[in-house]
């Protein structure tokens, strides 16, 4: 069986490192972090990711607590994967519960500040939840970097 899953993903894991390998050239090349550059793309992953399962809560009547609630557990477990394995080359388990810890604080981030949003008359759920996103994934790569990877 472990064969077979080696046949099935050895193409996906030759274009992964390819990518990874440019990305990690363009970063030397302008002058930033492997694992900044690393991090912007999957932060572009985990964003479509994250605002649509956000989006998704909402459009099904979540409200301010649930919509992010919900959508900041599904993308704990995929961007653990994802900034665990792509930016920082580390899935250990034992990380996992301080990546948790900094979802948390950007939970509570979202949630402040779509009711920041709401409480200055921007109703539209939709485009303050798009506000955060880059200051959300400043906070989220600085807490990520220090507190979780330690790089």
């Amino acid at each position: 069986m472990e064969n077979v899953k080696n046949k099935l993903f050895a193409p996906i894991k030759t274009i992964y490192q390819f990518g990874m390998s440019i990305v990690d050239k363009v970063a030397e090349n302008i002058g930033i972090s492997k694992y900044f550059a690393r991090f912007m793309v999957s932060g572009v992953i985990n964003t479509i990711f994250g605002y649509s399962v956000f989006a998704f809560f909402i459009f099904i009547g979540c409200g301010d607590f649930t919509a992010p609630l919900f959508a900041e557990i599904c993308g704990i477990i995929f961007n653990f994967n994802t900034i665990g394995g792509m930016v920082f080359g580390d899935r250990s388990k034992k990380l996992f519960w301080r990546f948790c810890l900094v979802y948390g604080t950007i939970y509570v981030f979202q949630v402040a500040g779509l009711k920041l949003f709401a409480a200055c008359g921007v109703e539209n759920r939709y485009l303050s939840g798009f506000i955060l996103l880059v200051p959300g994934a400043l906070l989220s790569y600085n807490l990520n970097k220090r507190l979780v990877f330690k790089k």
